[in-house]
């Protein structure tokens, strides 16, 4: 089962990538980020740590030009 602390919300989720809200909501909308509702507000919008963890990991370039 996954903890309260397993989730951030879209501020918090923003500053712990060091970037805008704007760029998660895109995100969001290209399908990388899979938003939750919070249990206590129907606005509020959480992410999963996790899926923040996968977008920090380093990956391969196809190519550089």
């Amino acid at each position: 089962m996954e903890d309260q602390e397993d989730y951030l919300t879209l501020s918090e989720a923003a500053e712990y990538l060091g970037v805008s809200r704007v760029t998660l909501w895109r995100r969001v909308r290209d399908g990388t980020l899979t938003p939750y509702q919070a249990a206590s507000s129907r606005r509020k919008k959480l992410v999963k740590r996790k899926d923040l963890d996968k977008l920090l990991r380093p990956r391969k370039l196809s190519s550089l030009r």
